[in-house]
């Protein structure tokens, strides 16, 4: 299988993560959304990453139907995502919020990196960012201990640290870890596993 996309995007990382968590293997493909946008519109006509490419030839776009076809692979016994019930859902909800935790992160970035100064709206980087710390503090509420569900790490717990390693190291100047010590916490155990070693966040 081929992972395209770089590992600095949450989404792209939590999908990386996902594969060496469950033994994997998986090549990668570095195509950039800035760089490589035609290469990709062959990919996804939204030029957007990630993307995994079976051994088949089959093409899934979209982290979230990624992670679903990985937990099919994986079986039940083996999934981050639990197969049903109330305790899917959950694990859904929280993911869900950590996801789009990630996706502002990602559009604070843009909006500082790439849109000129004055065509930047400090009304719409005020709202990117509120949204963002709302969502921080409301994972802080959860208090994972060690994980979102307790002892064992699930797909909440992935893309939670998948989403604050691209946010503190992209914002640091706007979140610090001292202000969020809960999630600073897990960030750093979900580092320090192997799954996360193996597919360490690389700025593009």
């Amino acid at each position: 299988m081929i992972l395209v996309g770089w590992l600095d995007s949450p989404f792209v990382r939590r999908v990386a993560v996902t594969m060496n968590h469950y033994a994997m293997p998986f090549e990668r493909s570095t195509l950039s959304v800035v760089r490589d946008a035609e290469e990709l519109k062959k990919i996804n006509p939204l030029i957007q990453v990630p993307a995994l490419i079976l051994d088949d030839g089959e093409v899934l776009i979209e982290s979230q139907i990624i992670l679903d076809y990985l937990d099919e692979t994986a079986g039940p016994e083996k999934s981050l995502t639990p197969a049903g019930g109330a305790a899917r859902r959950e694990v859904l909800k929280i993911s869900a919020i950590a996801k789009g935790l990630g996706e502002k992160s990602v559009a604070l970035n843009f909006e500082k990196k790439y849109r000129k100064d004055d065509a930047r709206s400090p009304r719409v980087s005020a709202r990117i960012k509120s949204q963002i710390t709302q969502a921080l503090e409301w994972l802080e509420e959860l208090k994972p201990d060690p994980w979102f569900k307790g002892e064992n790490m699930t797909q909440a717990d992935v893309t939670a640290a998948t989403g604050t390693t691209y946010l503190f190291n992209k914002h640091p100047e706007f979140f610090s870890k001292d202000d969020f010590p809960v999630m600073a916490a897990l960030n750093e155990r979900a580092e320090a596993l192997l799954a996360f070693q193996a597919s360490p966040f690389q700025a593009e």
